[in-house]
């Protein structure tokens, strides 16, 4: 009698048990801005050829720099698509969106572009190798040339760029919007520097 209450009192606990929330998968994309109406017909064309990222940073889970050489995957937050194509689409909109480039086109457009971009991610991880301040770590190198007949010729700006921006509270929302930081203060920094190597009217 004393087993039968035992049994059915841990058949109580576990089932009381399955109603403990459970961890769920988050997704996250980067910000896109807003994509102001143009002010002014634009007739250059600068094609972003893609974005490539290191290996090391290439899985859709977040990553997590734990020590100097040392890197954890969080198996519940991740990329909701390639982080190569999410970073791509929102360097595109931040440069559609500073109006410094003319017509921004992905690398399979319509029309022959006058300049190419290509980017490379170095960095994209959670720092969290000081436990009290974690911090988002973004770095990219982004580079500019012109087309000429069809070939690369003239570099245009050849930019590295590396952001770390501390977390709100160590969380994988936190360590996105971090990320979200990084990626706008660069993309400034980057439309700023070319459209001093390239004002308007210039060939």
């Amino acid at each position: 009698m004393k087993r039968l209450a035992f049994l059915l009192c841990m058949a109580a606990f576990w089932c009381g048990c399955s109603f403990t929330p459970k961890w769920k998968e988050q997704t996250f994309a980067f910000a896109t801005p807003a994509i102001p109406p143009a002010s002014e017909p634009q007739t250059n064309v600068i094609a972003l050829s893609g974005v490539l990222i290191s290996p090391v940073f290439q899985s859709r889970s977040f990553i997590y720099r734990v020590a100097d050489d040392a890197y954890e995957q969080d198996p519940y937050a991740c990329f909701l698509i390639s982080p190569e194509r999410a970073l791509a689409e929102s360097i595109q909109a931040y440069m559609r969106s500073s109006g410094v480039y003319g017509h921004v086109e992905a690398s399979s457009g319509r029309l022959s572009p006058d300049l190419v971009a290509e980017v490379s991610i170095e960095h994209l991880y959670g720092d969290f190798r000081n436990p009290a301040q974690p911090v988002g770590a973004l770095e990219l190198h982004f580079l500019i040339y012109q087309m000429t007949n069809g070939m690369p010729g003239r570099i245009v700006l050849d930019k590295m760029c590396a952001r770390t921006t501390p977390l709100a509270r160590k969380s994988p929302a936190a360590l996105m919007a971090a990320w979200d930081t990084d990626l706008r203060e660069i993309m400034e920094e980057i439309n700023s520097d070319y459209a001093k190597a390239h004002p308007p009217g210039r060939g």
